[in-house]
């Protein structure tokens, strides 16, 4: 899975206030590749992929499936967001504390209200 230059998004709806594409304050090198944003296309996403994140976070650790609301989740947010962006997950784990947290908020924001 890799993130290329084609898959950058243009932002024309400016009055939705929701980045798709995550500018990183510290570039990310990961498997001989530079990373310097993230791009979230979160319309790409369909159901059963956010199922497979859930599952996938669950199968990390036996505490994760007691947790309620996944969406508040920053490891399950950190996965949607990987499959989003079309990256391995460990890029998005990787990323500068900064960077992930807002790569991860994003990312709640879209799964709480769809946008």
């Amino acid at each position: 899975m890799r993130n290329t230059a084609n898959n950058v998004v243009k932002i024309e709806n400016a009055e939705e206030g929701m980045e798709k594409v995550i500018v990183l304050t510290k570039p990310l090198e990961f498997e001989g590749e530079r990373y310097e944003k993230i791009v979230l296309n979160f319309e790409d996403l369909t159901g059963e992929d956010i199922e497979k994140a859930e599952m996938q976070f669950n199968a990390e650790s036996p505490q994760n499936s007691i947790v309620m609301v996944k969406e508040m989740s920053k490891g399950f947010t950190a996965l949607v967001a990987a499959k989003a962006a079309g990256v391995h997950p460990s890029v998005i784990r990787k990323l500068s504390a900064p960077d992930y947290s807002k790569v991860t908020m994003r990312t709640t924001l879209f799964l709480m209200n769809g946008k």
